[in-house]
């Protein structure tokens, strides 16, 4: 099975998510994906001349979570590798993965600051890819929301701190299996099973019944989702090349957004949009009101601030 880790060390390499003098903060939860992302990395130094810190986050939501605590921590001190944790308390009943998905990367974000860490890695691996894709499908996405989990990102946009997610094609029975062959030990959360959370019912029954008519469903989705990235992220850098040259301090040269085409058009209106309100989120409904205003607009400039958003 060391053939698994070349495979993660080759994807790692090809994508360039890792740069010797990198320093990473590793968030493992006591889960396999998390724990084989932690052993993944100490392989990952014999190639790269990295440094490695834990990071746990204690979301308050299970008994099981202080013993995992625990588990996390010893794991950490057997390898020698720093760590740190943080509590975090979500209040509200609704939207509680949301919330908890927020409020955990905010922690991580503080975690790594005082870390000093430049790159956080997460456990993704290609069935949360298959999942995110189906939910945003159902929900309704367009590109952006189609090309699922990035390999990479910043974690806010004024930050140089990126998250990294290593495992992002690898699927899950792989991960179980490296782990039961190794005999490593890792935690369960229950909850995963609990069909309560909208993720669980993609997970538990909508997967399972559309791979009844396509065994490779999980491989084929993740497949179309990286193909989808490459297009939306050179569409993307497009947006960005009109953004520089169409708004010029505060100002937007209309006569310039005119010419540009549609596609074009509503990625400079998330970005605007971003700028303004600094939510990275692109939310269809107000791209398509913001460019139909726009495309609506008589004169020839337009400050920026007086957009309705």
């Amino acid at each position: 099975m060391a053939k698994i880790l070349k495979e993660v060390r080759q994807f790692v390499e090809d994508r360039a998510l890792i740069k010797n003098g990198d320093s990473v903060l590793v968030a493992v939860s006591g889960g396999p994906d998390s724990v084989f992302l932690f052993y993944f990395f100490h392989y990952l130094k014999k190639f790269h001349r990295i440094s490695l810190s834990v990071a746990y986050i204690h979301h308050h939501l299970r008994k099981e979570a202080d013993e995992e605590l625990k588990f996390v921590e010893r794991l950490a001190k057997r390898y020698k590798t720093p760590f740190y944790y943080r509590d975090i308390f979500i209040k509200e009943k609704s939207g509680i993965e949301e919330k908890a998905r927020k409020e955990r990367y905010k922690a991580l974000y503080i975690i790594a600051k005082k870390a000093k860490c430049n790159k956080i890695a997460v456990g993704h691996n290609l069935d949360d890819q298959v999942e995110t894709v189906i939910m945003r499908f159902i929900k309704g996405a367009g590109l952006a929301g189609l090309a699922g989990i990035s390999p990479e990102r910043h974690l806010f946009p004024k930050s140089k701190i990126t998250v990294i997610r290593p495992l992002l094609f690898l699927e899950k029975k792989d991960i179980l299996k490296f782990l039961e062959e190794k005999q490593i030990e890792y935690r369960k959360d229950e909850t995963n099973l609990s069909i309560d959370f909208f993720r669980n019912r993609i997970r538990l029954e909508v997967i399972p019944f559309l791979s009844k008519y396509n065994p490779q469903l999980k491989k084929k989705i993740a497949q179309i989702s990286f193909l989808i990235q490459d297009d939306f992220f050179f569409i993307l850098r497009e947006g960005y090349k009109a953004f520089e040259k169409i708004v010029k301090g505060d100002v937007l040269n209309m006569a310039e957004y005119r010419k540009l085409d549609i596609s074009i058009k509503r990625i400079l209106a998330g970005i605007l949009i971003e700028k303004i309100t600094g939510n990275p989120y692109r939310s269809y409904n107000k791209i398509r009101q913001l460019v139909e205003y726009l495309d609506r607009y008589p004169g020839k400039k337009l400050k920026v601030e007086k957009l309705p958003l």
